[in-house]
């Protein structure tokens, strides 16, 4: 299997305003909105096993801004979000995404939206996929679970935004944020897989819809096997995998073993097609695996159960990829054999 790291140093040490009264959620000056605040360098990177390394731009910045007051659970803002990225890395990578809100049955909050900014206020998509991600990982890193607004900047210009919270709560944030007063945290990476190379991904129509995909039904068996890995880790390996499949055209052919990882969450997801590949259709494409990760985790989140698990996925009932989320310390194992 072909490797390839690559890491760059996050500086997401964040501190918060504190002393802040609990009020409506509007702006600072109430005293009831905090703002992160960056103050150095933490030790985390992201690393992708992959044969290209492509960096988000320096310049592309995340400003969180955080209702003080409890917010849902932290495993309803994972989920949600998942589901949303599914949506989004189907479409085209460098094309711009329907504004929308999402939710779940499961988690019906928080509810996420967003909006982008400029002619026709709409966002591209992978403005969608570096905010999302990276403002997931920061809320896991400072545990900061609550109602946001996180505006993002490209190139000191504000491109767009995402709410996560109740709709109502989000449009009152929306309405009263004043990107003056944001502080930046985030200077970005974010691993994009060997795909990257495909020249296919440009179109001159940058909105050109996804493939149709409704000819197709995606199941997934899964089969868990080993040792126990954290729902967070689970989560963050799925986001991670989402928004490296979302570079490649998703009827692009999944030809080689592919390897998705967050180097601080010690969980990896590794598929690959069956062997000997397929010759006729159906033959495994990135839409297949996009499709098939958020029902591996509707399976280990209604079961409670979240372990090594080696997953067959089939299209219209026939079986062309096989994938496998490992435990950190199994896959070093399996390679000193």
């Amino acid at each position: 299997m072909y490797r390839c790291f690559f890491s760059h140093w996050l500086p997401i040490l964040v501190s918060t305003w504190t002393g802040l009264a609990a009020a409506s959620p509007l702006t600072d000056n109430d005293g009831t909105l905090s703002v992160s605040r960056g103050v150095g360098l933490s030790g985390a990177m992201l690393h992708s096993t992959s044969l290209a390394q492509v960096e988000v731009p320096k310049d592309f910045l995340i400003y969180p801004r955080f209702n003080p007051l409890p917010g849902p659970p932290p495993e309803s803002f994972l989920y949600n979000t998942i589901v949303l990225l599914k949506d989004v890395a189907l479409g085209d990578y460098n094309g711009i995404m329907p504004i929308q809100s999402t939710s779940t049955r499961r988690y019906p909050v928080p509810v996420i939206q967003f909006y982008g900014v400029g002619v026709g206020s709409v966002l591209f998509r992978r403005y969608l996929i570096w905010g999302l991600v990276l403002s997931i990982y920061n809320m896991l890193f400072t545990s900061t679970f609550r109602t946001s607004l996180v505006v993002l900047f490209y190139r000191d210009a504000e491109v767009g935004g995402i709410l996560f919270g109740p709709q109502e709560t989000g449009n009152t944030l929306l309405r009263h944020h004043t990107t003056k007063r944001a502080i930046p945290i985030l200077p970005q990476s974010l691993p994009r897989s060997k795909a990257a190379h495909h020249s296919s991904k440009s179109s001159n129509n940058s909105s050109a819809p996804a493939a149709p995909l409704t000819a197709n039904r995606i199941t997934v068996v899964i089969s868990p096997f080993g040792s126990p890995i954290s729902a967070n880790d689970i989560y963050m390996t799925i986001i991670s995998a989402l928004s490296e499949a979302a570079v490649p055209l998703s009827t692009d052919r999944i030809e080689e073993p592919f390897t998705s990882h967050f180097d601080t969450f010690p969980c990896y997801l590794v598929t690959r097609p069956i062997m000997p590949p397929r010759r006729t259709p159906p033959i495994y494409e990135w839409r297949h695996l996009i499709q098939a990760l958020p029902q591996a985790m509707e399976f280990m989140v209604g079961r409670g159960v979240f372990r090594e698990s080696s997953m067959e996925i089939k299209v219209d009932g026939v079986t062309v990829g096989l994938a496998t989320f490992f435990a950190q310390e199994s896959l070093r194992g399996l390679r000193g054999k």
